[in-house]
C-alpha cells in the first residue's frame, strides 16, 4: 500500500536511488521536498555522477538552464517540477519565475 509518506526525498541516499523512487511514485503519491517552506514536487530528474562536496540536499548548482542537487553519492539534474499552489513545470520556466540561490538546502517535510 502506497502513502504519501513514501514520497518525502531523503537526500543522503545515492542518485539513483532517489531517481527511481522519483519515476516509481509519479503519478502518485510523487516524490516531493522543501524549498523555502513549501512543497516542492519533482517529476523527473537526470542522474549525475558528479559530486559537489556540499552536504546532501544543498544546491550545487542554479543556473537558468539547470538546478543540481548533491545527494548521498551523486547528484540530481531535475528536468520537470511543481512547486506548492503552482503548476507542473519544466525547469528552464520555473527558474525563469523563481531565483534559487546555489547553497540552497531542500529538507524533508516530515522533519
Amino acid at each position: 500500500m502506497l502513502k504519501k509518506s513514501l514520497g518525502d526525498i531523503d537526500w543522503s541516499m545515492d542518485a539513483p536511488a532517489i531517481e527511481r523512487l522519483i519515476r516509481g511514485l509519479n503519478p502518485w503519491p510523487s516524490a516531493y521536498t522543501c524549498l523555502g517552506g513549501k512543497t516542492m514536487k519533482i517529476w523527473s530528474a537526470d542522474v549525475m555522477d558528479k559530486e559537489y562536496g556540499v552536504p546532501a540536499g544543498t544546491i550545487a548548482e542554479a543556473t537558468g538552464t539547470a538546478l543540481i542537487v548533491q545527494t548521498g553519492r551523486g547528484s540530481l539534474s531535475i528536468r520537470e517540477l511543481q512547486l506548492e499552489g503552482k503548476k507542473r513545470m519544466d525547469i528552464m520556466s520555473f527558474l525563469r519565475g523563481y531565483s534559487v540561490e546555489k547553497g540552497t538546502v531542500l529538507e524533508r517535510r516530515s522533519s
